[in-house]
């Protein structure tokens, strides 16, 4: 689950509103190659903030998959008490293969949990998809976890668990990342969004002289 963050900064001016053309051929092409959009990071790097935000200005739906696990599961917390966290990577790897291969998740912002691409089946999944990868580091994160009881990884020292799990974690996320977003330092949410967008674009425009 991501955290609330202050939505102050998702206020719009007109010059900070996408060309309505521009965005329209990002769907066409999105929906021909039938290729979400995916989003890996960190716990509480801010990616369902991201995503969701990217989606609304741009026009596509998005998708949380620890949200979609809820929805058949019940609260992570008490999956990983009751279960382990060895079946809770289990449905985890189960739901993004049903989102990766499904036509009515096409046209979609996918978000993954934190330590979904550590699991080798998630990551097989992930090789050869779009994939963004948000990068923080724990002061970014510090004020969204440190009084946090959601997140059971994390207790009962959330910030120092935290740290130490991103190293572990790190080179997984880069490893699989067609792109890196910085998002240290609290960013405001429409310049991240628009250097997203200029990636698609890229590669969209990449894809088509390799066609």
């Amino acid at each position: 689950m991501e955290p609330e963050i202050p939505r102050g900064q998702a206020n719009l001016s007109s010059r900070d509103l996408p060309d309505p053309q521009k965005v329209r051929e990002v769907q066409e092409d999105y929906l021909e190659k039938k290729r979400p959009l995916i989003i890996i990071g960190p716990m509480a790097a801010g990616k369902s903030y991201i995503g969701t935000h990217f989606a609304r200005f741009y026009g596509f739906s998005f998708v949380d998959a620890d949200h979609l696990i809820v929805e058949k599961y019940g609260p992570i917390s008490e999956i990983f008490e009751e279960r382990g966290e060895e079946f809770f990577r289990k449905v985890e790897a189960e739901v993004i293969s049903e989102v990766l291969t499904s036509p009515h998740f096409r046209n979609c912002v996918f978000s993954l949990g934190g330590g979904a691409p550590m699991s080798d089946a998630v990551a097989r999944l992930l090789r050869g998809e779009q994939v963004v990868y948000i990068q923080v580091d724990a002061e970014t994160v510090r004020p969204r976890i440190e009084h946090n009881k959601n997140r059971p990884l994390l207790q009962p020292h959330p910030v120092q668990k935290w740290s130490e799990i991103f190293e572990q974690r790190a080179h997984r996320y880069e490893e699989l990342a067609s792109y890196i977003l910085d998002a240290r330092g609290g960013r405001p949410i429409t310049e991240m969004a628009a250097e997203l967008y200029e990636f698609l674009q890229k590669e969209r425009s990449e894809e088509d002289i390799n066609e």
